[in-house]
């Protein structure tokens, strides 16, 4: 079974198809460990193409260069947590960057390009990448792009779905009428008797 036909089976059974991109690590500790979740269940074995385009959309780095240890010491020794998520809620296509410390949502790139820090302690970290006008805006283009490409090649959305109309949805009441119709036709067949 594909990573496509999961997701179409997905997509008929729930309101919202949700995949994460999601990377962590201890500031201050090399490494950075990254997974990719389709409604919560770590995506296995996706397609070359699947691959590419999460490698595209992926955080650069945890914390963006050009921001010295000083500015982030507060941050020394905690866990660290970026998810990037690309939502279809119906027609709809949403995109999100947060950014958790210690499993709390600690700052979200919003989509004016600024970021809202959640807790105090964010401020700070706020204020800094708030002033990377630049940085925000490539980061913020790259997750809309790897959304819906990201999408697309899952199957779930294409160029009718994302400009409002859900193919799934739009069979659900044909299916349902036809049904009822045929359940009709097969009572009355049944009353006449032989």
């Amino acid at each position: 079974m594909t990573v496509a036909t999961v997701v179409a089976i997905l997509c008929t059974m729930c309101d919202a198809i949700i995949v994460q991109i999601q990377q962590w690590g201890v500031v201050g500790a090399q490494h950075v460990a990254e997974q990719v979740l389709l409604n919560g269940i770590s995506l296995s074995s996706p397609s070359w193409e699947v691959q590419s385009i999460i490698k595209s959309m992926s955080a650069s780095d945890l914390l963006p260069d050009g921001i010295s240890n000083n500015q982030t010491s507060f941050l020394r020794n905690h866990t660290v947590l970026r998810s990037r998520e690309c939502i279809i809620e119906g027609s709809r296509l949403h995109w999100s960057d947060r950014v958790f410390c210690d499993g709390k949502v600690f700052l979200t790139l919003e989509h004016n390009n600024t970021w809202t820090a959640h807790v105090p302690e964010a401020k700070a970290l706020k204020n800094l990448w708030d002033q990377e006008v630049e940085y925000s805006k490539i980061e913020k283009s790259r997750l809309q792009e790897g959304c819906i490409q990201l999408m697309k090649e899952l199957k779930l959305s294409e160029e009718e779905s994302v400009h409002g109309i859900a193919l799934p949805r739009f069979l659900i009441p044909i299916l349902a009428v036809t049904a009822f119709l045929m359940l009709i036709i097969v009572t009355i067949l049944i009353s006449r008797g032989p």
